[in-house]
């Protein structure tokens, strides 16, 4: 045979890894019963001696234990999920008239519509609630948790408020009760999630009588959070506030001064057209803060959780995607610093951070960060490692300080005539 061309130009072909990609934040899961499935055509059940179908009280043929089944005849075991694509999908699975189809409804009427909307069959043998998401959150990741109005007991929604921090996945709820508009009613639930403070927990109201002509307004905190599809974290310039949004298909409430007042005290979102000298515009998303004890607002909990996930998202793909290693020296930590700068560059440039002031831990003087960010941390820190850090090969905590540009909400404007 020939001399090989291998013995010339050996090529030695390394293959990188594809590392970690970023989280969906427009992902939701929503937990349905089989009762919300379509009935087969020919509805199952247990039968007589004389071949008469059982009832229960509601007037619903008692079926026999058996994993549930879509009207198409397909099995949907609980404990399991699957994904629908838009509100067509969702109803040849699910009756018109289910919570399941009607959130669907709320939730892909938003523009842009959001990619997908995971439902999950719960196993009516779970202990409580938690365990149901729980094991969701096991199985996979979905950002947003919907839940059906019957299960937003108060109960529930106490232990859902702290699971939605302690697991970093929003629930959205909508309330229509009259006792949240009430000033003088400080007990109800939506003023006692407000004075727990959990971030993750999102408020809002709607008036029973928008809701008894069209059930899908019992939801509309639904599609607020598909109002973050908006927003591309790649992108420029593509994040937003919730604030003042467009809810197609959401006729919003006209309250009280008082209800407003209300309302604001209580952390819950409302939805109401706005006026002037007669002129009214669109219905807006109004008070779009979160439950939290920080004063934040919803795109800040968002948004800090998207920031989270491409910080660790990249730093990971840096350390873990190299073909040789990150060496534990100065310049192998300045890499990892130059790959979160980057990082935080992005989300100046998506709107996320921006141009403020801060105060220099070491001089205390004002300085201004002009990128919004300010990495605290240098490379000749991995010097200072102790041996025992250096043998579990721990770069150096890394300090960040960020600035979030938040959005100008209200301008007063102070109007001088001579």
């Amino acid at each position: 045979m020939a001399y090989s061309v291998d013995n010339i130009i050996p090529v030695n072909v390394i293959i990188g890894a594809a590392g970690l990609g970023y989280a969906d934040f427009t992902s939701a899961f929503v937990f349905a019963d089989a009762a919300d499935l379509r009935p087969p055509p020919l509805e199952p059940g247990i039968l007589t001696e004389k071949k008469k179908r059982i009832k229960t009280q509601s007037g619903k043929s008692l079926l026999p234990e058996s994993v549930p089944k879509t009207a198409r005849g397909e099995t949907f075991p609980v404990d399991t999920f699957r994904d629908y694509s838009g509100v067509t999908e969702v109803g040849e699975d699910f009756s018109i008239d289910s919570d399941i189809y009607l959130i669907a409804t709320r939730f892909f009427a938003q523009i842009p519509r959001p990619p997908s909307l995971s439902v999950w069959m719960k196993k009516p043998e779970d202990e409580n609630l938690i365990e149901t998401v729980n094991k969701a959150n096991e199985a996979a990741w979905r950002y947003n948790y919907f839940f059906k109005t019957a299960d937003f007991t108060e109960e529930n929604l106490l232990v859902l408020s702290d699971w939605s921090d302690n697991t970093g996945h929003p629930v959205w709820y909508t309330s229509t009760s009259a006792e949240t508009i009430d000033q003088a009613v400080t007990d109800d639930i939506v003023s006692r999630l407000a004075k727990k403070g959990n971030r993750h927990m999102l408020v809002g109201w709607r008036a029973p009588e928008a809701v008894e002509p069209d059930p899908s307004q019992a939801h509309t905190m639904v599609q607020v959070a598909a109002t973050f599809a908006k927003f591309r974290p790649n992108g420029l310039n593509t994040a937003i506030t919730a604030e003042y949004q467009v809810l197609p298909g959401v006729d919003g409430d006209e309250l009280k001064t008082r209800h407003y007042n209300a309302l604001k005290a209580k952390k819950a979102v409302f939805f109401t057209p706005i006026e002037l000298a007669g002129q009214k515009d669109t219905s807006r998303v109004i008070n779009s803060v979160s439950m939290s004890s920080y004063g934040e607002f919803i795109d800040d909990v968002i948004n800090i959780d998207v920031l989270k996930n491409h910080l660790q998202v990249d730093g990971y793909n840096h350390i873990a995607n190299v073909g040789t290693k990150r060496p534990l020296t100065p310049k192998g930590y300045a890499g990892l610093l130059n790959v979160l700068n980057d990082t935080l560059k992005r989300f100046y440039n998506n709107g996320v951070l921006g141009e403020g002031m801060y105060v220099d831990e070491v001089t205390g003087a004002e300085k201004t960060a002009k990128f919004g960010y300010i990495v605290l941390s240098v490379p000749e820190d991995v010097l200072k490692l102790t041996p025992a850090q250096r043998k579990k090969r721990e770069f150096p905590p890394t300090k960040i300080l960020v600035i979030l540009a938040r959005a100008g909400h209200i301008a007063e404007l102070n109007v001088t005539v001579e």
